[in-house]
């Protein structure tokens, strides 16, 4: 499962790097890093709702803190 992180200045301002930190966390405590592969990118085009996250090309949007939620539907719920 390939799992994209916008990085890009304006999700940057809106925490990317705390997703990514936490995300990364995620995938070592759940085990799944040969199933997850963590991505950063710039900019996904959908700045303007959240950090942009894309899951085998699907777009989301999210806040540091509605991570953990969904790496538990989006993610552990598809593998």
């Amino acid at each position: 499962m390939k799992v994209t992180i916008c990085i890009g200045s304006a999700c940057h301002l809106k925490g990317s790097r705390e997703i990514v930190q936490k995300m990364q966390e995620l995938v070592a405590k759940n085990g799944v890093a040969d199933k997850v592969d963590l991505n950063g990118a710039f900019c996904s085009g959908n700045c303007v709702n959240g950090v942009c996250v894309t899951v085998d090309g699907t777009l989301f949007s999210l806040q540091p803190e509605n991570t953990e939620a969904f790496f538990e539907k989006e993610i552990l719920g598809r593998l």
